[in-house]
């Protein structure tokens, strides 16, 4: 009797534990699961920089089981999956880093280990750039002319690609050095964006500008008093209009204005700009004083040149030097 209690004892602590072990779920034998980025949209395959937070699991699950995720220490939650193999781990949206770790548990509640903790930062947006011209040289700073095609973008990102277009083509790096893309003469239609590290292109930013680099030095003709015998009286005032090819802007370089030199009786004088800015037409004028006046020999201008004072430029801001004027057309 005394050995059959003893072998109730064992059976008894037997049914004990395994009645513990019934009630409190063993962990699945299977490997902790890993996790990947399914999209590493950065410039490497493998930065774990992305735009896109979907996730790959290393393995399939198998009948019953679910996954559960951490990120950043937060509660674990269950992932719903998109497949059999991908899941978009909910409360990760805005841009940042990301820190995630996860485990598998079956219908039974048991849970197989922690995988190793993905780390990866998301970036699901590229800031507009800024967009204008380095340099406005026209006769206003917001005319968009210039001679000068050279752009000046602010607002670029860290180590973002910038990207051009013209007139709606493909897009080329900056590294290109422009290529066959460079600035034209005559209108430009841009488009400029940056890409940056994760991949995200901005909105383009669109700017239109009119270049024109050439010095335009041509003086269609003069209008005025031709050569030839000339009575000046004192006061009298005598006009030439130089008619160029494009519109010139006029303007005074310490005080004085650009001036063209004619010759009366022998002696050198000097008409100054009077009107015309901004059209084709500038028009030069000179007041003879009481000693220039009587009669002789007028000899009106042939050359223009801004060593005489003031400055004039085209449209785009180039700037005339001189010029051969025209023989005076017939009135």
């Amino acid at each position: 009797m005394h050995h059959d209690r003893g072998r109730d004892r064992v059976m008894s602590r037997e049914s004990l534990s395994l009645s513990i072990e019934a009630m409190e779920p063993r962990r699945v034998c299977a490997a902790g699961l890993s996790l990947s980025l399914a999209q590493d949209t950065g410039r490497r395959a493998n930065d774990r920089i992305t735009s896109d937070a979907t996730l790959s699991i290393s393995r399939p699950l198998a009948a019953g089981q679910r996954v559960e995720y951490s990120f950043n220490g937060y509660d674990f939650r269950t992932a719903v999956m998109t497949d059999a193999r991908h899941f978009v781990p909910v409360g990760v949206g805005g841009d940042g880093t990301y820190r995630v770790t996860a485990r598998v548990v079956d219908a039974a509640g048991r849970t197989t280990p922690l995988g190793p903790t993905l780390t990866f930062r998301l970036d699901r947006s590229a800031a507009p750039l800024r967009v204008a011209l380095r340099q406005d040289t026209g006769a206003s700073t917001t005319d968009w002319i210039t001679s000068n095609g050279n752009l000046a973008v602010s607002g670029q990102e860290k180590d973002a690609m910038l990207q051009y277009s013209r007139d709606g083509g493909s897009w080329h790096p900056t590294t290109a050095v422009w290529g066959g893309y460079a600035p034209q003469p005559g209108l430009n239609r841009w488009r400029v964006r940056q890409v940056d590290v994760a991949g995200n292109a901005s909105s383009p930013v669109a700017i239109e500008f009119d270049l024109d680099a050439a010095r335009d030095e041509r003086a269609v003709r003069i209008e005025g008093p031709r050569s030839g015998p000339f009575v000046a009286a004192t006061g009298q005032r005598v006009v030439w209009v130089l008619e160029f090819a494009k519109p010139m802007h006029v303007s005074a370089v310490r005080g004085v204005v650009p001036g063209i030199e004619f010759r009366f009786r022998g002696q050198a004088l000097m008409a100054r700009w009077s009107g015309g800015s901004g059209t084709n037409r500038l028009e030069y004028a000179y007041v003879f004083t009481a000693q220039q006046a009587g009669a002789g020999m007028l000899e009106p201008p042939t050359h223009a040149c801004l060593c005489f004072g003031g400055l004039i430029t085209d449209p785009a801001g180039n700037k005339i030097r001189k010029h051969e004027l025209p023989a005076i057309a017939a009135a």
